[in-house]
């Protein structure tokens, strides 16, 4: 097999599997907002109930954030190549 081809066939499954990791994290952390919503009333204002959602946001903000760096290193790969 070709080198290039190798390094391109092993960075593609690389690629597949940190996407695929970024996206049950995505998963993981609907599931911790659900639970963070549902541990508090849906009318809950206190500042735990807030805080709680806003940390749960702000895990999957990033999150999303790294999916997107992902995307975007490997379509400059791409064009590069």
């Amino acid at each position: 097999m070709d080198m290039g081809l190798r390094i391109g066939i092993e960075g593609e499954k690389a690629f597949k599997q940190a996407l695929s990791e970024i996206n049950q994290s995505v998963k993981v952390l609907g599931s911790e907002m659900q639970l963070a919503a549902s541990s508090f009333d849906k009318n809950d204002k206190s500042m735990a109930a807030l805080t709680s959602r806003n940390n749960s946001l702000n895990k999957e903000i990033d999150t999303q954030k790294e999916k997107i760096t992902t995307l975007k290193s490997v379509s400059l790969e791409k064009i590069l190549q």
